[in-house]
């Protein structure tokens, strides 16, 4: 089957293997399926310009997440990211489309008008930077976007930013592919092959420049090349004092049992994602300490509230003193309890005060991952999203003999 070759962070060509394989394959569109093949056959290992199969169906996901109508994507290609969006988009969505290189996208121009989505696209052939001057410079009729995703000239990320800034609507997204840059942004020059030498270091200006940038929250997203998604208003010069301490005190007491807590980055984007949802009800499985537990609890409004489950009320309390300290105490409703028994119960109370949750985070016996799911679906409103921690064990998934 051919397949995006070459980018990506994942060292594992077997894991990689079965993410595509067990998740992505199975659900890709027919035509998205089409067009990957077609930019394989046409251009070869520079088909890797186009996003992974799994990283499109991010995007799609999240378009469907944040209902978003108006779209802006910065490089296209063949437009595979392009036909990802547009099927997520609703029929009145649009997107405006900017590259170059027309030729290339419209070898996957015939696989997106058999898909039916040519009417949601507006194909701008132009360099980027002078095509966002114009929009800005059109007072008139600027429009606002609820997300951007940006995957073209490196060197041009940090003039991006600056123009999209001012074109996406406050609580948009923007997003930047390739900001890990073939893993290339933790190896040394020398290691760098030297095509890939000036990208890597706008890369890393770029990185740095969006961790000290005070108007928006960040998350990078260890997907395709790694995504540095933008929310509009890395981890470390971002994450709250009271997270920072609770991450030290965890590690303090238990060790290397610490790794059960998330990492940084992705409590970042747990909080980013409730955010975007503007949820207010959420459902924790598996507490530990309570670093993701804060991360939520920090990123929900006021009156917001997390159902948080465990049976190990003693590492709750090391973190509860952190969460009293951030404020937070009165936003969590604890639970000592075997999740599946606990959420039966709240299945059985059918009518009077079953709560729909916006968005449930499991990270627990994963034996019972295939129960939870189906309780879920049932406590989850739909629309909701539900995230199953550790999906890929540890890359044991992918581990010959395992």
């Amino acid at each position: 089957m051919a397949l995006f070759t070459g980018k990506g962070i994942l060292q594992s060509e077997a894991l990689k293997k079965y993410i595509f394989e067990t998740t992505s394959y199975p659900r890709e569109h027919r035509e998205l399926k089409n067009l990957r093949e077609a930019t394989v056959n046409k251009y070869g290992n520079k088909s890797e310009m186009s996003v992974p199969v799994d990283e499109g169906q991010f995007l799609s996901m999240l378009v469907k997440i944040m209902n978003a109508k108006r779209t802006l994507e910065i490089g296209v290609f063949t437009g595979y990211s392009l036909l990802s969006t547009a099927l997520a988009l609703p029929d009145d969505g649009q997107i405006t489309a900017i590259d170059l290189d027309q030729e290339a996208y419209e070898v996957g121009l015939p696989f997106i008008r058999q898909a039916g989505m040519e009417h949601k696209i507006n194909f701008i052939k132009s360099n980027a930077i002078s095509a966002l001057s114009e929009m800005l410079n059109n007072d008139k009729d600027r429009s606002e976007f609820d997300m951007a995703f940006v995957d073209a000239d490196k060197c041009s990320y940090k003039q991006f930013h600056e123009q999209l800034l001012k074109l996406v609507k406050v609580g948009g997204i923007i997003a930047y592919d390739n900001t890990l840059w073939y893993g290339s942004v933790a190896q040394k020059e020398e290691a760098v092959p030297e095509h890939r030498r000036e990208a890597k270091k706008a890369i890393m200006e770029i990185n740095e420049y969006l961790a000290c940038d005070p108007r928006i929250d960040i998350s990078q997203v260890s997907i395709g090349d790694g995504v540095t998604y933008i929310f509009e208003t890395t981890s470390y010069p971002r994450e709250h004092r009271e997270l920072k301490n609770l991450r030290e005190a965890t590690v303090n007491k238990y060790g290397n049992k610490s790794e059960m807590s998330v990492p940084v980055d992705e409590g970042q984007f747990l909080s980013m994602l409730v955010k975007i949802m503007n949820a207010k009800r959420t459902l924790e499985i598996g507490v530990f300490t309570g670093y993701s537990l804060l991360s939520t609890a920090l990123a929900l409004p006021d009156d917001g509230q997390i159902t948080a489950i465990d049976l190990d009320q003693e590492a709750y309390e090391v973190g509860l003193p952190f969460i009293r300290q951030a404020g937070m105490e009165h936003k969590i409703n604890f639970i000592k309890s075997n999740a599946i028994s606990a959420l039966s119960e709240m299945l059985n109370n059918q009518d009077k005060d079953r709560a729909e949750f916006d968005m449930a985070f499991i990270d627990a016996d994963k034996c019972s991952y295939k129960q939870y799911h189906e309780q879920l679906l049932k406590l989850v409103k739909v629309g909701g999203v539900c995230i199953e921690k550790q999906s890929m064990f540890i890359a044991d998934v992918a581990a010959d003999g395992v």
